[in-house]
C-alpha cells in the first residue's frame, strides 16, 4: 500500500568540484561534467542516512513550472583566498540542506541545516546557503549542484521524490592575470561579478591617434588633433610645392592639411621658387585606351604614350613591360614614342603609367605575333574544342593553353576578360588561406552594367544582397542590356552561363573554371588571344600590376613575386598524375577515331600541379583538397570538350570525396550564414 506523505520540499546545495585547472581565458570556459544523478544515500547531521532511490526519481526543468523555481547563478567568480557564498533560493519547499562535497565517493555529507524562509499563504521561499572561506584555484573551483526535492510518495522502505537540479560554475580566477601587459596599458580592472576585465590606457600611448596625428595630455586624459601649432608668420625660406601641385607657406602646414584631409603630399624639391612656379596646373591630357598590333618577329612597333597635352608641370611616364624592356623616364616633349622589337612567337604587353599632380592614366599596348596557317585535323561528332581555363587549390592556375603555374596571389585579380567585346565583361577572383593554403574564396562577374559574385558556401551576392536559389529550380536570370546571365545551382557548383560570351564554375570553397563561348570549333590546333583579353586565364604578364592583381596591393595584399613560384623540390607524387583525358570524355570518341588532342585541351595539367604543390615536403592534402581538386580534374577536362548539356559531375563517382551530404556541410560550414541553403537534399 502506498501512503501520499505530506507536502515535503528539500534544497539540497551539493559541491561536486571538477578536476582539472579552468581555463585561463574566461571566454573559452565550456566544461560539460557527466550528467549528475542523486545518490541513495546522503548522511544527515544527526546521524541518520537520508534513502531515496536515484534511479526512479524523476528529474524536473528548473524554470517556472508546476515545482516552480529555482535561482542559482550560473556562474560565479572569486579571487584566491576570498571567501565565497552561493545561495540558491527556491520557491516551493520547506527545509534546506546544505551539502558539502562528498570524502565518499557514495555518502555526502550534509553540513548544516538552514532554517531561512519566507512562510506566506501563497509562497513559499527557502534559501540554501553554502560559504566557502578562502577558496583556491584546483581545490574549490568547479560545478555546485542545488538539488530540490519536491512533494515525496512512500515506497516500502525508502522514498521517492521528484527533483528539480540547478548548477553554478564556480570559477577561482583574476580576470586581469596576464592581461593588459604591454606598455600601451596602465593597469587593469576585474569585474567579479561577470569574470570580464578592463584594461586602462596610459595617456598618448604609442598608436593611439592617426598616423598623422598629434595626441595632446589633458590630465588623466587625452585627445588627438590635427593642430600642429605652425608658426603663422610667413617666411619665404620655408615656402613648399608639393607633388600634387598645392602651395603652403610651410612644410608644417603641409603635414597639417595631410592629417585634415588625408590625402598624402611630399615637397616637390625640383621646384626652386615656389611662390612664382607652383601655380595652378595646366594639367595634362592623355587617353586610357587598350591598343593591340600583330606584328612579324624582328619587326620594331611605334607605341604611343597617350599624352596629348604635355601641361604644366610636366608629367611623369613610366613603362612597364613583360619582357622586362623600359622603366621610369621623363616626359621631354608631346607625344613620346618608345620602339620595342617584338620577340618571335610570343605576346607581349606593354603599360605605360602617366602622372600628374597624383593624378593618373594608364594605357595599354598588346603585340602579337602573325598567325600561322592551321591545318585543322578531322575530329569526330560531339568533340569540339573550348578556351576553359581552371582555377585550383595552392595558387594553381591552369591557363586556357593548358599551362599551369602556381602564382603568389593575394586579395583579387583579373581572372579573365575581353573589354572589346559587343558587351564588355570581367571575372575577377578573390583569394585567401583555407586549410593552410591559399584557395579561391569568391568569383567576381561583371557583363556590362550588371555585377554579381559567387561566394563561399555557395552564396550569390546580387547587389550587396544574398540571392536565394534552389537545385532543380529554374535558373536566375540576371540582365545585362542585350543579354543575361542564366545562374543556377548546378552538380554541387554556382554555374554562371552568359549569353554566347562565357560561362563560370564554382565549387563553393576552393576551385572554379572560366570557359569562354562559343567554341572555337573542331580539330583548332591552336588559338589567339584578342584583342582587349587578359587577365591570369591567358597569362600571369601583366605590366605594372603583379599577376594582374586589381584594388589593394599593399599590406595583406602585398605580391610579392610576379610570375611562377618555383619553390617545391620534392618529385612529383603517383597519386600526383592524372591521365590527359577523363574517361567520361573518352567514351564521346569513336572506337576507330585518329584522336589528335590539341596541346592546349590536356586535361589534368593544374590538377597534377595543384596536388604536387600541395603536398610538397611531405604535406598531406586536407580531405577537403582532395575532393575539390578532383572535382576540378574532371569538370575542367568536360569543359575542354564538351557541350553546355553534356557538362556534369557525378559527384558520387568522384574519388577521394566523402559522402554527399558530409561535403554539404563542410563548404556551408566555410561560408558566412545563411537562412536558406540552395539544396533540399541533405539539407
Amino acid at each position: 500500500m502506498m501512503n501520499f506523505l505530506l507536502c515535503v520540499s528539500v534544497v539540497i546545495l551539493l559541491g561536486r568540484p571538477v578536476s582539472g585547472e579552468i581555463p585561463r581565458d574566461l571566454t573559452d570556459i565550456i566544461i560539460e561534467p557527466e550528467p549528475y544523478t542523486l545518490p541513495e544515500r546522503i548522511a544527515m547531521p544527526s546521524g541518520e542516512v537520508y534513502l531515496f532511490a536515484a534511479e526512479e526519481n524523476v528529474e524536473r526543468d528548473h524554470g517556472e513550472g508546476e515545482y516552480g523555481a529555482i535561482q542559482f547563478p550560473e556562474k560565479k567568480w572569486a579571487k584566491p583566498g576570498d571567501t565565497v557564498k552561493l545561495e540558491c533560493n527556491s520557491d516551493y519547499g520547506y527545509t534546506n540542506y546544505l551539502i558539502s562535497p562528498p570524502s565518499e565517493p557514495d555518502l555526502p555529507k550534509i553540513a548544516a541545516v538552514a532554517a531561512s524562509y519566507n512562510n506566506t499563504e501563497k509562497e513559499l521561499i527557502v534559501t540554501a546557503t553554502f560559504t566557502i572561506e578562502d577558496v583556491q584555484k584546483g581545490k574549490d573551483d568547479g560545478y555546485y549542484y542545488c538539488v530540490v526535492i519536491h512533494n515525496g510518495i512512500s515506497h516500502g522502505d525508502h522514498i521517492i521524490n521528484p527533483f528539480s537540479i540547478a548548477r553554478a560554475l564556480l570559477i577561482i580566477s583574476d580576470p586581469c592575470e596576464g592581461q593588459c601587459v604591454g606598455d600601451r596599458y596602465a593597469g587593469c580592472e576585474a569585474n567579479y561579478d561577470d569574470g570580464s576585465f578592463q584594461c586602462k590606457d596610459k595617456p598618448c600611448y604609442e598608436g593611439r591617434c592617426g598616423e598623422h596625428e598629434i595626441c595632446e595630455v589633458e590630465g588623466d586624459s587625452d585627445r588627438c588633433s590635427c593642430d600642429y601649432k605652425c608658426p603663422l608668420r610667413p617666411d619665404p625660406n620655408r615656402y613648399v610645392c608639393t607633388d600634387t601641385c598645392e602651395f603652403f607657406f610651410s612644410e608644417c602646414l603641409m603635414k597639417e592639411q595631410i592629417c585634415k584631409d588625408g590625402i598624402e603630399r611630399a615637397v616637390d624639391t625640383s621646384v626652386v621658387n615656389p611662390l612664382d612656379t607652383c601655380l595652378v596646373p595646366t594639367y595634362t591630357e592623355a587617353t586610357e585606351d587598350y591598343v593591340t598590333y600583330e606584328a612579324a618577329a624582328g619587326e620594331k612597333v611605334a607605341l604611343d604614350s597617350g599624352v596629348k597635352v604635355l601641361g604644366s608641370p610636366p608629367a611623369r611616364v613610366s613603362w612597364f613591360s613583360t619582357a622586362g624592356i623600359g622603366g621610369e623616364v621623363t616626359l621631354v616633349g608631346e607625344g613620346a614614342l618608345e620602339y620595342i622589337t617584338v620577340a618571335e612567337k610570343s605576346t607581349t604587353f606593354f603599360s605605360v603609367v602617366v602622372t600628374q599632380c597624383k593624378k593618373e592614366w594608364v594605357m595599354m599596348h598588346e603585340i602579337q605575333p602573325e598567325a600561322d596557317e592551321i591545318i585543322d585535323p578531322e575530329i569526330p561528332d560531339g568533340i569540339e574544342e573550348y578556351a576553359s581555363c581552371s582555377i585550383l587549390p595552392g595558387g594553381v592556375v591552369d591557363n586556357f593553353y593548358s599551362v599551369a603555374h602556381q602564382l603568389d596571389l593575394a586579395c583579387t585579380h583579373v581572372l579573365s576578360s575581353n573589354v572589346f567585346s559587343s558587351v564588355p565583361w570581367f571575372v575577377y577572383g578573390t583569394f585567401d588561406v583555407i586549410d593552410g593554403d591559399l584557395a579561391l574564396s569568391a568569383m567576381t562577374i561583371y557583363v556590362g552594367a550588371t555585377i554579381f559574385e559567387f561566394q563561399r558556401g555557395w552564396i550569390i551576392n546580387l547587389e550587396g544582397r544574398k540571392h536565394p536559389i534552389m537545385e532543380g529550380d529554374d535558373p536566375a536570370v540576371f540582365e545585362y542590356g542585350t543579354g543575361h546571365c542564366s545562374v543556377q545551382f548546378k552538380d554541387n557548383h554556382l554555374h554562371a552561363l552568359c549569353g554566347d560570351l562565357f560561362e563560370v564554375y564554382y565549387d563553393g570553397v576552393m576551385a572554379g573554371h572560366v570557359r569562354l563561348l562559343p567554341s572555337l570549333g573542331k580539330g583548332v590546333q591552336s588559338f589567339p588571344q584578342e584583342a582587349g583579353s587578359f587577365g591570369l586565364c591567358w597569362s600571369y604578364d601583366s605590366g605594372y600590376r603583379a599577376n594582374w592583381q586589381v584594388g589593394r596591393t599593399h599590406g595583406a595584399c602585398k605580391v610579392d613575386n610576379t610570375g611562377p613560384i618555383e619553390d617545391c623540390s620534392a618529385e612529383l607524387e603517383d597519386e600526383c598524375n592524372f591521365p590527359k583525358m577523363t574517361f567520361k570524355v573518352f567514351m564521346y570518341f569513336p572506337m576507330d577515331a585518329d584522336i589528335d588532342v590539341p596541346s592546349f585541351s590536356e586535361c589534368g595539367v593544374g590538377a597534377g600541379v595543384a596536388c604536387h604543390e600541395l603536398s610538397c615536403q611531405d604535406d598531406d592534402l586536407t580531405p577537403m583538397q582532395r575532393c575539390s581538386i578532383n572535382q576540378a580534374y574532371h569538370l575542367g577536362c568536360d569543359l575542354k570538350f564538351l557541350g553546355s548539356d553534356d557538362v556534369s559531375v557525378d559527384f558520387d563517382s568522384i574519388e577521394e570525396c566523402p559522402d554527399l551530404c558530409d561535403w554539404r556541410k563542410e563548404v556551408v560550414k566555410r561560408g558566412c550564414p545563411q537562412s536558406k541553403l540552395p539544396y533540399e537534399v541533405c539539407a
